[in-house]
């Protein structure tokens, strides 16, 4: 049972509970590639515990994955970011489970609006509930929107926030860590804990960073998250010759993903979150990262084909 931090009202403590082998990152999908909207898919084949990062676009996964989630981590609400959230509600609404949500400051409000403009035949059946965690820098801000309860205005809680760790669940703990864009923004890093009491070794981490300037506000936190992380998927909206750009609207360069990637220690750099701007040249970024972090990839489809010109009609 997923264990969400803060816990919002004191419950029982369950006993021990056997932690299986290690489970994490059997499957990492990133739905979109590096061109899309960014969304990272976490998954145990088998179980419904699947994990996803970010909801930009994600009719990808289909109803049944989506289905599978355990939480959702939102990074923050800029539409390529948010748009496939009414997706993931619609997959798991006639389900009877919590869905945990993660995200910055106004998630709760914003999740609310999203499922009150809706019209729902409450069916007895429906009893999802969307457990929904603000991360603020100092403390957590929680609330509870119960569909057998037809959605009333959730009462929040307020709880101070200690540590990196936001969630644990099965072994696994995601850990948010604030950004410095345009709009409140978190990054986060997926961290397979240690086998047990007496293992000192670090778990595998996997780290998800998208949307921020490489800043001096940004980049002691990014570095703690990031730190050794196996994998590192970080944006790169922009080449370095558009810096002035990177940093009016807080985006990173290739180049300076690649110099993050490098100083954190990472295994291997996936570049993400290209700008259209560069469509047709998108390994031209990948170069320029690799000049500095030579392991560094990305997901970038083959070009479409094109489509043949309409035949034109006889007069």
């Amino acid at each position: 049972m997923p264990v969400p931090v803060p816990v919002r009202v004191p419950a029982p403590v369950p006993g021990p509970v056997p932690v299986p082998g290690p489970r994490a990152f059997r499957e990492l999908r990133l739905v979109n590639g590096s061109t899309g909207d960014p969304a990272l898919f976490v998954d145990d084949p088998g179980r419904d515990n699947a994990l996803l990062f970010d909801c930009g676009e994600n009719a990808a996964l289909g109803d049944d994955r989506l289905g599978d989630l355990e939480a959702v981590f939102l990074t923050h609400h800029h539409i390529d970011h948010f748009i496939g959230f009414d997706r993931i509600v619609r997959a798991n609404l006639d389900r009877d489970k919590a869905l945990h949500v993660y995200g910055p400051e106004g998630t709760i409000r914003k999740v609310y609006q999203r499922i009150k403009s809706y019209e729902f035949p409450f069916f007895p059946f429906m009893k999802i509930v969307l457990e929904v965690v603000e991360v603020w820098p100092d403390r957590l801000r929680t609330a509870r929107l119960e569909c057998a309860r037809r959605f009333p205005r959730p009462r929040v809680a307020e709880s101070p926030r200690s540590g990196p760790v936001v969630y644990r669940s099965d072994g696994l703990s995601v850990e948010a860590a604030l950004t410095d864009h345009t709009v409140p923004c978190l990054a986060f890093a997926l961290v397979e804990e240690a086998a047990g009491a007496n293992d000192r070794s670090p778990g595998s981490r996997i780290a998800y960073v998208t949307d921020t300037a490489w800043s001096e506000a940004s980049r002691p936190g990014l570095l703690e998250l990031a730190r050794g992380a196996r994998r590192l998927y970080c944006d790169s909206f922009y080449a370095e010759a558009q810096r002035p750009q990177a940093e009016k609207y807080r985006h990173m360069t290739a180049t300076q993903a690649a110099e993050f990637a490098r100083e954190a220690g990472a295994g291997e750099l996936v570049l993400i979150h290209f700008a259209s701007r560069y469509r047709g040249c998108y390994e031209s970024l990948v170069e320029e990262a690799r000049a500095i972090f030579p392991n560094t990839t990305a997901e970038i489809p083959p070009p479409a084909a094109k489509i043949p010109p309409r035949a034109a009609k006889d007069s």
